[in-house]
């Protein structure tokens, strides 16, 4: 799976009702992530408390072209999450060619299974904290009691030469 990256528009609900705002947007594998843009001015003083980026797990979404009849915008679609307890987003593209090529890279994600591009070792370490994980989150609700927090971490050990292992020379 090729990266891809690109500008488009984020629907969202600020101070003064919903819009839409341009975010950088790159998708490598199984994450999304997405940055606000450089804007020409930079307020001195600003209400909102936009975040710089944000990261989502597309193994916990599916994608749809979106069809509400409140958002206006051409060329939407919508990350629908699996999970009640996550947030939906909208975004929109420039074109209907745009749409269909972020359509495709969505869709080739979603069709191989999280997990599927990483090393072996590090797809089992990764199998291993979910199955801890579910343990201490028996009704799935991806949340954790914070006393059961450091129990949880302790459990996981991810070795550092996991990670040393793909950046040797």
């Amino acid at each position: 799976m090729e990266p891809k990256s690109g500008k488009l528009y984020k629907f969202g609900h600020g101070i003064f009702g919903p819009k839409w705002t341009e975010k950088w947007v790159h998708l490598d594998g199984h994450l999304l992530k997405y940055f606000s843009m450089a804007s020409e001015q930079q307020p001195l003083f600003t209400l909102s408390s936009a975040r710089q980026s944000c990261t989502v797990d597309l193994a916990l979404y599916t994608f749809s072209l979106h069809d509400d009849k409140r958002i206006t915008r051409k060329h939407a679609f919508h990350l629908v999450p699996t999970n009640k307890t996550h947030k939906a987003f909208v975004f929109a593209c420039s074109s209907e060619s745009e749409l269909k090529e972020w359509q495709a890279a969505f869709q080739s994600r979603v069709s191989s299974p999280p997990g599927s591009e990483l090393s072996p070792l590090v797809a089992e370490k990764m199998r291993r904290a979910n199955e801890v994980f579910s343990l201490y989150d028996p009704r799935r609700t991806d949340r954790i009691d914070a006393a059961k927090l450091r129990t949880l971490l302790q459990s996981i050990s991810f070795s550092t030469h996991v990670f040393t292992s793909f950046y040797t020379f």
